[in-house]
Order: C-alpha cells, then structure tokens, then sequence
C-alpha cells in the first residue's frame, strides 16, 4: 500500500501530526499545563510546544468531532524538485481514547494526475490510553486499504499495531520539551511493502511553532518537521525528506498543508 502513496505525497503519513493532539494534552498534562485527562484538547497551536511525529502511524486519533483534510506534495523523481505529485486525505475522528476506545477515520486520494479521486483507500485507526502517569502510553491499531478502488484495488489490505508514549524532556536550566516515541509492527513495512517488520518513530517539540521527528519505517529513515504559524489554530505545515540515507534508491521531499476543524460534530 505504502509504494502508491510513497508515488504520491504522503498524505496520509501528514496525518500522524494530526493524531497527536491528544499527545499534546497528555505531554502537557506531564508537565503540569493540563491537570484534568478528561478536559478539552487542545489545538496545535495552544501547547507549550509544537509536538510533531510523522511518517509512521502513531498509536493516537484526532479527537471526537475534529475534521481534517491533508494535502500533499512530493517530487516523484530522485533528487529532483520539478516533478511533482499530488496527494489528500480527508478524516474525522470518534469516540474517546482517553476513557473508552476513540476511532479515526480516513479517506486517502492517492494521486491527483489524472482525474480526482480515480484511486484510493480507506483506513481505521483505533486508540486506548492505558497509562496516566507522568508519562502517559497508548496503545493503537491501524487496518489501510479498506474499500480500495482505481490504481490502490490490486494493493494488500495491511495492518499495524503500535504503542505512543509522551515522556518530558527537562533541562537543566529549566526548560522542558514534550516528547513523542512509537514503536510498532506492520503487515507490510519492507521489500517493496510485502514482508511485516518493526517499525519506530520519535518526536520532538522545540517551540510553539516548530517541531522535528525521525522515523525507521521499517525499510528506510524519514526525517520530518511542522510548522504552526502565530495566531492559526486551522492550519499548519509539515515536510519530510523520505529514504534520508537513499537506502532504497527512493530518496524525496514531501510537503503537506494539513488543515484542521475541530468540533464539527458530537460523536
């Protein structure tokens, strides 16, 4: 699944960003921001830091009644940034992971070259927490190519599951950084996305308005970065660079414009 989406722009990895806004309130919520679990998260752009983990599915879901849409953008040939593709995902989210089970949902357009939506997937991804201590732990499971049509038809169905957890960084001038790790193990992650592996990803909160992460995606490292701008809480950025070491001969750029409406519906 992941070789018609690693031809597009990754899209649907852009939507590891939005999964963690419940990591957000939970890193806050270690560091004292947040003291209740069960109140509202917050946007992006209301934590401490921007928090950020792409490129590998997070064991987090957007919160009930949010809405995105993630518009993507990749170079298609190695080392070149004049031929581009395009990709979207579109999804919401249900439920709650905090207390019961939360869900999101995903539609994923794989291309945009040639008539919109002539080729896609679904996915669901499913999310607990199960730890609210300091360093409070999910745990998640992702199915990809469900209801698949156009070019994605011929692609496996493949599935993932994972843990996220969110430690705190404290310095020793007094200054801390929210952290973000997963491990997980996927159905198909290598050899051309046909054999299962393991798969890791960490992130980093820097400022309000920047974050780094780098992921093994159990074939090859991505490193990846967001930006949130001043004031918006509807919108941010993030760009990966995809097979960083060229392992695989498939080294690219991606950029995604991810954008938000939280509290659309009551789930």
């Amino acid at each position: 699944m992941r070789g018609i989406i690693h031809k597009a722009a990754i899209a649907g990895r852009a939507l590891c960003l939005c999964a963690a806004f419940p990591g957000l309130a939970a890193a806050q919520e270690a560091t004292g921001t947040f003291g209740d679990p069960n109140a509202e998260l917050p946007l992006l752009s209301d934590s401490v830091k921007n928090l950020t983990l792409l490129s590998v599915p997070s064991a987090t879901v957007a919160p009930s009644g949010l809405v995105f849409a993630s518009l993507g953008l990749t170079s298609k040939r190695q080392g070149t940034i004049d031929d581009w593709d395009g990709s979207l995902a579109l999804g919401m989210g249900f439920g709650d992971a905090e207390n019961t089970l939360g869900a999101q949902l995903t539609a994923h357009i794989t291309s945009l070259e040639n008539d919109f939506a002539d080729s896609g997937y679904l996915s669901l991804r499913l999310s607990r927490r199960v730890g609210y201590g300091k360093v409070p732990v999910y745990v998640g499971a992702e199915v990809e190519g469900l209801a698949k049509w156009g070019q994605a038809s011929p692609n496996p169905t493949s599935g993932s599951v994972m843990v996220t957890w969110f430690p705190v960084l404290q310095t020793a001038g007094g200054d801390s950084y929210p952290l973000m790790f997963t491990a997980g193990y996927g159905s198909h992650r290598r050899n051309n996305d046909t054999d299962p592996a393991p798969f890791f990803g960490a992130g980093i909160g820097l400022t309000p308005n920047f974050g780094l992460s780098a992921s093994w995606t159990g074939d090859a490292l991505d490193l990846g970065t967001s930006f949130v701008f001043e004031g918006v809480d509807w919108f941010n950025v993030s760009a990966e660079i995809n097979d960083v070491t060229d392992r695989l001969g498939t080294r690219r750029f991606s950029i995604n414009f991810n954008f938000f409406r939280p509290g659309f519906f009551r789930s």
